[in-house]
């Protein structure tokens, strides 16, 4: 498996996705290094997260929506990879096959202002730049160099536009 510099227990307070859940509000996919993404919508538009009802035992039931007007029901549980105390990953699949979930690794976590987010599923270096709906359109400087530091700055497919409801 591919090593990478920010999988780290020495950074796990920078990388924290248990702030995140409950969903305060929907949280967007503004771009990613990747163009298809073979489990969320591939190369759709407009990818939203919108926890619909309350955890249980540390599992969220999510909706991710995406353009033009589809949809998929998953469970997302924040979670703690080797030598991490902190939940520095979220497991995520389809509701009732958590056998069928994906890994998200969280390179950077501020809840109030986005994520950057190892996509492991979608290839080697696949990374995701996540944003809660209060920050859409907002320059969330931090989050952008984190993204270019260590996902690099190659292509980047835009995800969320101003036309995303």
């Amino acid at each position: 498996s591919q090593e990478y510099l920010e999988r780290n227990p020495a950074l796990q307070e920078y990388q924290d996705t248990s702030p995140v859940f409950p969903y305060k509000e929907t949280w967007y996919v503004v771009y990613r290094n990747f163009k298809t993404d073979p489990l969320l919508g591939g190369a759709e538009k407009c990818l939203r997260f919108v926890e619909t009802d309350p955890g249980v035992n540390g599992t969220y039931p999510v909706t991710v929506h995406y353009t033009p007007s589809h949809s998929i029901a998953l469970t997302a549980t924040p979670s703690s990879s080797i030598g991490y105390t902190l939940h520095n990953i979220v497991e995520f699949g389809p509701q009732g096959f958590q056998i069928l979930s994906a890994t998200a690794y969280s390179a950077y976590t501020d809840a109030e202002k986005g994520q950057v987010l190892r996509l492991p599923y979608a290839g080697a270096n696949a990374c995701g730049l996540f944003v809660p709906k209060s920050q859409l359109g907002s320059t969330t400087t931090c989050c952008h160099f984190i993204f270019d530091l260590l996902c690099g700055t190659h292509e980047k497919y835009m995800v969320y536009d101003p036309s995303c409801p």
